[in-house]
């Protein structure tokens, strides 16, 4: 099972300098831990986000800096060898597909092949407003955007015929080291959404509302996998480890392994843990990095 670092907040084991998110990435990637992600939101409105902690207890405050995805990874690439980098999820409709296509290529060159995208279209209408880009249809343009980049990925010259953009006999380099980089899409369990998946990703980021019907939704997506022609081991499931508090304000690590050891059995390939979701600092992160490495019997 392949465990993956979620660097974003983990500023706050530094004081507030994000410069510390590179010094934790390059001792993650010396450790054994397989992919490094971080997270997306372009901004939010005070309503939407008021509305989120409401309904959703969304953990970040409104003023919370979010660091751009893209720009963040390639700086890490610098500092790694051979860790994998991702986002989980990038809010993908709200990038113009040419742009994200040079962008994620840029990003795979840089770290010689080791890129893997998380993709999702978010929550937030708010977000989509202030971008000037329809909320609607955004599932669609998703699916749309991914394979436009596909084309771009590919042999030039590439052509592509989406909704608002086309481009004929076009050439945009460099291309990806990788064949096919990896497309994790973040999304709620529906045969429509695996379906989607199952054409033009590579496997699917469970939320923590998803985690009740897990088993039921690898079945459900592999099953997909297949009746579009793809091998149905492929697919892959990658989740966020939930924090389990350890009744005293501290981590329960325990029981988080063993939550981890669950989602092995049920076929789940990836497990993402945020420290900056946990309760410790700085003089933990030795202690919490030989633990995590250890959760894919790689210690």
């Amino acid at each position: 099972m392949r465990i993956g670092l979620d660097v974003f907040g983990a500023e706050r084991l530094y004081d507030g300098d994000h410069r510390g998110l590179l010094d934790l990435a390059a001792e993650a990637d010396r450790r054994g831990i397989d992919l490094i992600t971080t997270s997306d939101h372009l901004g939010f409105s005070r309503e939407a986000h008021e509305e989120r902690v409401r309904a959703n207890g969304f953990p970040f405050e409104l003023e919370h800096p979010w660091l751009d995805p893209m720009s963040l990874l390639s700086a890490v690439a610098a500092v790694t060898e051979r860790v994998e980098l991702g986002v989980y999820v990038l809010v993908a409709p709200l990038r113009p597909a040419l742009l994200l296509a040079k962008q994620i290529a840029t990003l795979d060159v840089l770290s010689r092949g080791r890129t893997r995208i998380g993709m999702g279209v978010g929550w937030q209408q708010a977000e989509y407003e202030a971008a000037g880009i329809p909320f609607e249809r955004r599932f669609g343009r998703l699916e749309e955007t991914v394979a436009a980049c596909r084309e771009l990925w590919g042999p030039p010259p590439a052509s592509f015929t989406g909704t608002g953009f086309a481009f004929s006999d076009f050439y945009s380099l460099p291309r990806p080291v990788r064949s096919r980089v990896p497309v994790i899409f973040g999304m709620a369990p529906s045969k429509r959404n695996f379906d989607r998946i199952a054409r033009v990703g590579d496997g699917w980021t469970a939320a923590p509302a998803d985690m009740p019907r897990l088993a039921e939704s690898i079945t459900l997506l592999r099953n997909c996998f297949e009746e579009q022609g793809r091998d149905p081991a492929s697919a892959e499931v990658q989740i966020m480890l939930p924090a389990i508090d350890d009744g005293s304000g501290g981590v329960d690590f325990d029981a988080m392994a063993a939550s981890a050891d669950q989602a092995r059995e049920l076929g789940v390939d990836t497990v993402l843990v945020r420290p900056s979701a946990l309760a410790i600092g700085a003089d933990d992160v030795d202690a919490f990095l030989t633990w995590a490495v250890g959760l894919g019997g790689n210690a």
